[in-house]
């Protein structure tokens, strides 16, 4: 039974690099660091602690992920359904220090960019500039 070893392994690999979350709360900002692989368990875990920070209305949640190595893809819509009932709310949803790799897997569930909306700076999605024409003889 070579594939039951293989899932065993592969569950085991998840559970050791688990993502740590640190929330700091000032003021209305409420500032989320993650560290290391975020995948659905995580992102639970991740909603129900921001949720248990957030006091009153018109709160900035910055979600900062400088120091998060990976992110489960199907964690995507989990996100994008957390911001949708914080904008219900009033608060907004910022992310900072997210690296092309994670971008990327953000733009493979998160078709219409919710989440970048509230992103500071430029866009993460690629600027798609024309293709320049020339002339051969």
């Amino acid at each position: 039974m070579p594939s039951e070893g293989i899932r065993n392994a592969a569950v085991i690999a998840t559970d050791a690099v688990q993502a740590q979350i640190h929330i700091t709360v000032r003021g209305r900002t409420v500032r989320i660091h993650l560290v290391g692989t975020l995948d659905r368990d995580g992102a639970t875990r991740l909603i129900q602690a921001a949720n248990r920070a957030l006091v009153g209305g018109r709160c900035l949640v910055v979600l900062d992920a400088s120091r998060l190595g990976h992110l489960d893809y199907r964690c995507v819509s989990m996100l994008v359904r957390w911001s949708r009932g914080l904008a219900s709310f009033r608060h907004r949803l910022v992310l900072e220090h997210w690296s092309p790799y994670l971008r990327a897997i953000l733009a493979m569930e998160d078709w219409d960019g919710e989440l970048e909306r509230g992103a500071r700076g430029p866009g993460w999605r690629p600027v798609l500039v024309p293709t320049m024409h020339v002339q051969v003889p």
